[in-house]
C-alpha cells in the first residue's frame, strides 16, 4: 500500500506535479490515465524513489525516502517505460528480479529460482528462456521485463505502459494478470494510454490533468464526475454488452 501527501516535484522545464492526496490500496489495480506529458510517469517514478520530492510516501507504513535499496526493493517493484535489450537470455533478465533482494554474492536459491519459474509462467515467457532478448518481439521483451518485476515479490507493483507493444489479445491477457495479481494482495499501479482497458480492468482509476490528480476513485465515478472530457480530450461511456471486450469505450467528448 501507499499512501501519498502533499507530493510536489518540479523540473528544470517548468513542469510541476503536485498530488495532495492518493492511496493505492493493497489487493487492488490502479490506473493513472491522462494526455502525454500529464506526469503519470513522473508520478511512478516518484512513488519508487527514483526522483526526490517534496512531501510524503509511506509504502506499508514506512516512510520510503529512509528505506535502503534493498528494503525498497522488498517492497516496491518498479517497471520504467524504456526498456533495453542487453545481451543476455530472457531467464537471466527475469532472475535479476531477485538480485535487488539478494547480498552481494547474488547466488539464487531455490526459492529464487521458483519466484523466477512462477513469473515466467504468469507472463507467457517460460517458454522463451534460452532466448536471447535481442532475438525477441517488442511484445514478448515486454512480458519478459514483466516477470523480472513479478519475480521481485514485492507488495506493491509500479507499472509504466506495461500493454507496450503488446497486441490486443495480450493485453486483454495482460489485464486478466493483473487481475490476479490483486487478488493474491498485491497493489498493482499502472501509468497507460490504453483508457478503455484501464477503465475497464481498474479497482480504481486516478486521472491526471496538467500535474495534477483531477479525479480518483472507481471507474464508473471518475466518469460521472465529469472531469474526463477535459483530462483526455475524449469521452468514457460504461456498455453493458457482453460482446465487447472491454466494458468502457470511447465517446465524443
Amino acid at each position: 500500500m501507499i499512501d501519498v501527501r502533499g507530493l510536489s516535484f518540479v523540473r528544470e522545464s517548468g513542469f510541476s506535479l503536485a498530488v495532495d492526496s492518493l492511496e493505492l490500496n493493497d489487493g487492488q489495480v490502479s490506473t493513472l490515465v491522462g494526455k502525454n506529458g500529464c506526469g503519470k510517469s513522473t508520478l511512478l517514478r516518484c512513488l519508487a524513489g527514483v526522483l526526490p520530492h517534496e512531501g510524503s510516501v509511506v509504502v506499508d507504513g514506512l516512510d520510503l525516502g529512509k528505506l535502503s535499496h534493498r528494503e525498497r526493493a522488498r517492497h516496491l517493484a518498479y517497471l520504467p517505460q524504456k526498456l533495453g535489450a542487453p545481451r543476455m537470455d530472457v531467464y537471466t533478465l527475469v532472475c535479476h528480479g531477485r538480485f535487488a533482494t539478494l547480498g552481494a554474492v547474488r547466488t539464487l536459491g531455490e526459492k529464487d529460482r521458483s519466484l523466477v519459474r512462477h513469473a515466467m509462467e504468469l507472463t507467457g515467457v517460460w517458454k522463451l528462456r534460452d532466448r536471447l532478448l535481442g532475438d525477441v518481439s517488442g511484445g514478448e521483451l515486454q512480458c519478459a521485463y514483466l516477470a523480472m518485476v513479478v519475480a521481485q515479490d514485492a507488495g506493491t507493483l509500479l507499472l509504466d505502459e506495461p500493454s507496450a507493444h503488446l497486441d490486443a489479445h495480450r493485453r486483454w491477457e495482460l489485464a486478466t494478470l493483473f487481475r490476479r495479481l490483486a487478488g493474491e494482495g498485491l497493489a498493482v499501479v499502472v501509468a497507460t494510454h490504453d483508457v478503455e482497458s484501464a477503465f475497464s480492468y481498474a479497482d480504481k482509476v486516478c486521472l491526471m490533468a496538467e500535474g495534477r490528480v483531477v479525479a480518483q476513485g472507481p471507474p464508473g465515478l471518475v466518469v460521472m464526475s465529469g472531469a474526463v472530457p477535459t483530462a483526455l480530450g475524449v469521452g468514457m461511456a460504461e456498455q453493458d454488452d457482453p460482446q465487447l471486450l472491454w466494458r468502457y469505450v470511447l465517446t465524443h467528448a
